[in-house]
């Protein structure tokens, strides 16, 4: 279903060079873009983000027992009509990977950094989701969340193609053009948009990682060829598309017929109440806005995060019923009528708060500067400095060590002393971009470039930093 209107350019451009300096016109320009965030405490912010194991081990391990159980119970009935309703489920079970792949990529669900990569590899596999192209791709959603000729994973493109949108309920529409692309890139030739934003320095591990996707798939393949069944692939690969449903379902409307190019994510995405079973399967991304305005928030922390915020969003919708009434006669409209028209959601107004006393030092590079007593800093934490007209980071670590960084993210205009620290590494509070603390060398993703560091030295209580 479509419409004689001129459709948008969705095509990607601007390449994956997102870094700035520090300091000149573009910042300036990046500080006017800045996007929204919610005004919490630093005490707040500190206890939302907080990574632990247990919450994981729990949901990840009950997960992985009821896929296995389920596949079990599928293979028993191979062969009866209870399989309909058995692969049905283990289909479901299989397909909410997709959610896991999410989140860990996010890097959030533990403390322990091997877990989230062991779950993020395997969950990536399971939803045809190549790891390290996705990596980039999320961090491009994230950084630039519905901006047209930015964003590779705007799902639904303007003037709507409601029959698309329909065959992705069985993963018909999106499926085959990434398996295609996971070809593409085992062979060595990515399309143009994949070089937008995968860096050159991971285009090698994308192609082997895409190998490897391929060689399993395919070993699959040749077993249920040499057995005369397709049975094994009813376990691999298959159960993304039988077993979409319930994804799309649920995925559609985080972003779905509101606004684009818009700093603000109340205007961009959705927050839905939906059952446990749901909230389960879905690793609490129904809680979607609060996921995009504090991406570093672990999926068990959301519901916290969204009592603690949910006075300066818009109105969450009370069910999945009551998000699609709205959603599916903006879709119509978009795909037959207004290819423009969006849905216009409340914005309540931001709570006035007193501003923060920050540690500031009049400028004289070269010199040791006073940054403040000892004490002002937690252990394990940071705060900013600013120091004319730049941004420092002031960290305490563990063992009474005190670092200092550029205070700004390379990748984009965040202050890393709303971050996270945690075993000696910072993390940007916008889109996880990770620094080593004492060296400031980049250590993920979408964050490249280096961050300076600066000397620090202890005077009795008094803690000062050296700027050259």
């Amino acid at each position: 279903m479509s419409v004689q209107a001129i459709r948008r350019d969705y095509s990607l451009s601007g390449g994956n060079q997102d870094a700035v300096a520090l300091d000149g016109d573009r910042i300036t320009d990046r500080v006017q873009e800045q996007w929204w965030k919610p005004k919490l405490s630093r005490q707040q912010m500190r206890e939302i983000m907080q990574r632990r194991d247990g919450p994981g081990l729990w949901h990840f391990g009950l997960w992985f027992l009821l896929l296995g159980v389920s596949a079990y119970l599928a293979a028993i009935s191979w062969g009866t009509w209870w399989a309909i309703p058995a692969f049905l489920v283990y289909g479901t079970i299989y397909t909410s990977a997709d959610s896991r792949w999410h989140e860990s990529g996010h890097g959030t669900p533990f403390r322990t950094r091997w877990l989230n990569e062991a779950v993020y590899a395997i969950a990536s596999f399971i939803a045809i989701r190549e790891a390290y192209l996705w990596r980039w791709s999320h961090s491009r959603h994230h950084t630039h969340t519905y901006f047209v000729g930015r964003d590779p994973e705007i799902q639904v493109q303007r003037p709507a193609d409601l029959v698309k949108l329909l065959m992705d309920f069985f993963y018909l529409r999106s499926g085959p053009p990434e398996v295609w692309r996971l070809v593409r890139n085992a062979f060595g030739h990515p399309n143009k948009e994949v070089l937008d934003f995968v860096p050159e320095r991971d285009l090698p591990k994308m192609y082997w990682s895409s190998r490897v996707h391929l060689a399993i798939y395919a070993a699959f393949a040749v077993w249920s060829i040499a057995i005369g069944s397709f049975l094994p692939m009813m376990f691999v690969l298959l159960p993304r598309f039988y077993g979409g449903w319930l994804q799309q379902l649920l995925s559609l409307p985080q972003h779905a017929g509101l606004g684009e190019d818009t700093f603000d994510h109340r205007q961009n995405t959705r927050t839905i109440y939906v059952n446990p079973v749901f909230a389960f399967l879905y690793v609490n991304m129904q809680y979607h806005l609060e996921h995009h305005a504090m991406p570093m928030t672990p999926f068990h922390a959301l519901p916290k995060l969204h009592e603690a915020v949910k006075d300066q969003m818009p109105p969450p919708y009370t069910s999945l019923w009551q998000a699609y009434k709205e959603l599916i006669p903006a879709l119509i409209k978009q795909a037959t009528g207004d290819p423009d028209y969006r849905v216009l959601r409340p914005i309540p107004k931001d709570p006035e708060s007193e501003a923060a006393e920050l540690p500031t030092a009049a400028e004289s590079p070269g010199e040791w500067v006073r940054v403040g007593p000892v004490e002002d800093i937690e252990a394990e934490d940071v705060v900013r400095l600013d120091f004319g007209s730049r941004t420092l980071a002031i960290y305490h670590l563990k063992g009474g060590h005190f670092y200092a960084t550029d205070g700004l993210c390379t990748h984009e205009y965040a202050y890393l002393a709303d971050g996270l620290v945690i075993d000696g590494v910072i993390e940007c509070p916008l889109h996880n971009g990770r620094f080593d603390i004492a060296t400031g060398r980049a250590l993920r993703a979408p964050a490249c470039d280096h961050l300076d560091t600066y000397p620090v030295e202890r005077r009795g209580n008094t803690l000062y930093v050296r700027l050259g």
